[in-house]
């Protein structure tokens, strides 16, 4: 089967399964009350991307992986999960800026995930050996897409407010 194929096929399984675990387990839970501990707890798993900082580690990614793509995406990610971080940190003190750093980080986040998938999209990376990173491109960043999606409509959604 054709690598994009396969990488297809897993990154839309992944979606559907993000987006069901949310809407049966996460989104009815939220309320009024609850909103900002469920918006800490999605920006939690946004920390963790300081992972694909091991895209520079020998022998994680076929040679031939673009560097400048590899700093696009190791940096991004970095600066979004340090971001994520600060936004939590934030909610979890009730400082009044949270909710504003929290739409700086989704939309810092957003652009970065629309510009590596373009980027690794036209440089066909799914042709090259991704050893263990394979895992973050088909299901890390499809479950980041879900949350993102879910971030932004409870920071829209006035039920919560």
């Amino acid at each position: 089967m054709n690598s994009l194929i396969v990488l297809a096929v897993q990154c839309a399984f992944s979606i559907l399964v993000f987006f069901l675990m949310l809407k049966w387990y996460v989104i009815p839970k939220i309320t009024k009350n609850t909103k900002l501990d469920i918006l800490a707890f999605l920006l939690l798993v946004n920390v963790f991307r300081y992972l694909p900082l091991s895209l520079f580690m020998p022998g994680q990614v076929s040679s031939d992986f673009p560097l400048y793509l590899k700093e696009i995406i190791s940096y991004g990610d970095f600066i979004s999960g340090i971001l994520a971080l600060i936004a939590l940190l934030l909610l979890k003190t009730n400082k009044k800026s949270a909710i504003g750093f929290t739409w700086f980080f989704s939309l810092v986040s957003t652009v970065d995930i629309i510009m590596v998938l373009t980027l690794a999209m036209s440089e066909k990376v799914y042709e090259l050996p991704l050893g263990a990173n394979y895992f973050t491109v088909s299901v890390y960043v499809p479950m980041l897409i879900v949350i993102q999606a879910l971030i932004f409509k409870i920071l829209n959604h006035k039920m919560y407010k």
